[in-house]
């Protein structure tokens, strides 16, 4: 179900939401507090344990797509979601790079990906990595595609289907047992909930919110997996899963 966000918290300035993965709560902040965005990122760093590698679900987005003489124009990012473990952050990419004529370049996001046990991983990486060092200034120290781990990690599997074909939810049901039910919408999601138009910056609607960390957090989840199967590290542990997502209480 779609509920509305929860209240916005001045305290450390972003929206907080609530996704359900069957009984599995994931929580996320939508905020473009650098402070809250930086806090986030420390804290993160800070309870995960040392020497370790962090694997990160990443994505980001673009709403619209235009076209020139030349083809499709090279947008910068809307928008940039992260997810470890249980948490997942939401955070807007700022307009300033177009209004001042200069790279904008989120600190915070920077200092983050250079830390060596950080590792990125998400669908069609190498694009994502490219287009956030060239429009915003972030660079992917350590960054791995979905679909290359999983022809590394299912070596049995690539041999009998083409792994480099497959899309999110499909490499989320081969990587993780075929556990997830997410029922896409048919038509194209609005992005923006109209009636927060008037404020600081526009609220993205509950429906897109949900996708957006659905989707992160499936990144993180078979990054998590196939990093076990190639390393050798502890997995995740599997169970029956359908994506919901309920009002906070």
């Amino acid at each position: 179900m779609i509920t509305e966000v929860e209240t916005y918290n001045f305290t450390y300035r972003h929206y907080p939401y609530t996704v359900y993965v069957d009984d599995q709560r994931i929580l996320c902040i939508h905020t473009t507090s650098s402070q809250t965005l930086s806090k986030w990122l420390t804290d993160l760093l800070k309870f995960t344990p040392k020497n370790t590698p962090v694997i990160v679900g990443l994505t980001a987005e673009h709403q619209f797509t235009r076209c020139t003489k030349r083809g499709v124009k090279d947008h910068r990012y809307d928008y940039i979601s992260l997810c470890v473990g249980f948490h997942c952050l939401l955070y807007p990419l700022p307009e300033q790079a177009d209004y001042y004529n200069a790279k904008q370049n989120p600190k915070p996001l920077c200092d983050f990906f250079a830390n060596p046990r950080v590792i990125a991983v998400g669908m069609e990486i190498e694009k994502v990595k490219a287009k956030l060092e060239k429009h915003h200034g972030i660079e992917l120290k350590k960054a791995f595609d979905l679909r290359a781990m999983a022809v590394e990690g299912l070596k049995e599997v690539g041999e009998k289907v083409d792994l480099w074909r497959y899309d999110l939810d499909k490499l989320a049901k081969t990587v993780l047992g075929k556990h997830f039910d997410v029922v896409r919408p048919e038509k194209k999601l609005d992005w923006f909930d109209e009636e927060t138009w008037w404020y600081l910056y526009k609220v993205y609607t509950d429906e897109k919110t949900m996708f957006i960390t659905i989707d992160t957090y499936l990144c993180y989840l078979i990054g998590l997996e196939l990093h076990g199967m190639i390393h050798g590290d502890e997995a995740g542990c599997k169970s029956k899963k359908k994506v919901n997502k309920k009002k906070n209480s």
